[in-house]
């Protein structure tokens, strides 16, 4: 009995030790875990996120390219009516296919900054269809668009940890006052294909032309 007595505190910090063992394995399992499982849904919102944007921006772009079919001024170049109906329209219905990701994986702030986002871009449509067709108000709705889009990004960098702000460059760029006035008109014509992706670039390019 007495030599049972006497190993006890060696048993019981075997049982200790074991127990504590266990139970650390357990936690660093259960966080890997939990860091797995957010670096594999922050993953697929990521795409969701990205391929929504894409998809309004694809709308937006045909919206814009039918809205100067019908003389608003941008910098798009003309669609005749029936190609960008048609183009449109397999747009709109890509987009509202991407939303159901976004509305599925998305964080409240996220979904309802896209919700205000493609509302504006429901506005450019009707413009390019023709249902709406004043300037002023075409003015605004691209900037309306700018604002929302911006929104809708720093929402979705929130959801995902993306640390900071996205900033803004000036404009217009350094390199585009320097050209002379013919190509600054080229270039304006051609801004969506060199890369200005806001509706709004470009009609701030054609404001700084002389």
């Amino acid at each position: 009995m007495r030599e049972i007595l006497q190993q006890l505190p060696a048993l019981l910090g075997v049982v200790v030790g074991v127990v504590a063992t266990f139970a650390l394995t357990s936690l660093g399992e259960r966080a890997r875990w939990r860091r797995d499982q957010r670096l594999r849904w922050d993953s697929v919102k990521l795409e969701a996120y990205a391929s929504y944007s894409d998809a309004v921006k694809r709308v937006v772009h045909f919206a814009t390219r039918l809205a100067v079919t019908r003389g608003l001024p941008h910098s798009s170049e003309a669609i005749p009516f029936d190609e960008g109906q048609a183009e449109l329209s397999i747009a709109v219905a890509e987009r509202s296919t991407r939303w159901e990701s976004v509305l599925l994986l998305g964080h409240p702030d996220t979904v309802a900054a896209a919700r205000a986002w493609h509302q504006v871009m429901w506005r450019l449509e009707f413009y390019a269809r023709g249902v709406l067709t004043d300037r002023d108000g075409w003015a605004a709705a691209l900037n309306e668009f700018e604002q929302t889009r911006k929104e809708f990004y720093r929402a979705a960098r929130r959801d995902l940890g993306v640390q900071g702000e996205i900033s803004t460059a000036p404009w217009p760029p350094d390199w585009y006052k320097t050209l002379s006035e013919d190509q600054r008109a080229l270039v304006v014509f051609g801004a969506e294909t060199l890369g200005l992706d806001e509706p709004g670039d470009a009609a701030r390019l054609t404001k700084q032309r002389p």
